[in-house]
């Protein structure tokens, strides 16, 4: 069983992709948004710009979408 790998983020190595992160590791702790197993709270995607254009795009509305979830939630409990 594999608990940890390794992409090389450096272009020089062999099969460096010049992008790397350990797998699995706790973005707060390296203080690296949004990496590892860790999700962006709910708020934050909400407040991100390219959701925000893609929502109006598509006529969602963020208190509907919010609502939606909600509704969801509630079921799901």
């Amino acid at each position: 069983m594999m608990t940890s790998a390794y992409i090389s983020a450096m272009p020089s190595e062999p099969g460096g992709s010049g992008i790397g992160f350990p797998i699995g590791v706790d973005s707060s702790a390296t203080g690296l948004p949004f990496m590892g197993n860790s999700e962006p709270a709910l708020a934050d995607v909400m407040a991100d710009d390219v959701i925000r254009r893609v929502m109006a795009r598509d006529g969602v509305r963020a208190d509907q979408l919010l609502s939606l979830i909600d509704q969801v939630r509630t079921r799901l409990r």
